[in-house]
């Protein structure tokens, strides 16, 4: 579908090992009029990057299992340049590398923050220009 179609929506890609919070994380999503798929494994989300069309936005997780979020970014990054991502992590922003507090698209939520917050950041994400969008 496209964004001249009336049923179109972005696509949000989240990568959450916690159950309740992934649940969170689509329920905010489908409410801002986004259609989410959660990876709950890395290779998963992989894949996906590879091998499919690049959703509007990715949520990631910074506490992933095996300390893996900060390689899944630079692959993010290296494949997509230009894709919007959240951070939506419970660790405190100044402990995320500089490579992810610097980079000029992403934003960075701290879950204890509440989901006004995730709204907003998620916000940002759906109306930056990014892949496959105008600036």
């Amino acid at each position: 579908m496209a964004p001249a179609d009336p049923g179109w929506q972005p696509r949000v890609w989240i990568v959450e090992d916690e159950p309740a919070a992934a649940a969170l994380a689509v329920e905010l999503c489908e409410s801002a009029g986004a259609q989410a798929s959660v990876f709950r494994a890395p290779l998963a989300y992989l894949a996906a990057l590879r091998g499919s069309t690049p959703p509007a936005a990715v949520i990631l997780d910074w506490r992933l299992e095996h300390e893996l979020s900060a390689a899944l970014f630079l692959a993010t990054r290296h494949r997509h340049p230009l894709l919007p991502i959240v951070y939506w992590t419970g660790s405190v922003a100044s402990h995320l590398p500089s490579m992810i507090r610097d980079d000029q698209r992403t934003r960075i939520v701290d879950k204890a923050d509440g989901a006004v917050t995730f709204e907003r950041a998620l916000t940002w994400a759906l109306g930056a220009p990014g892949e496959g969008r105008s600036s």
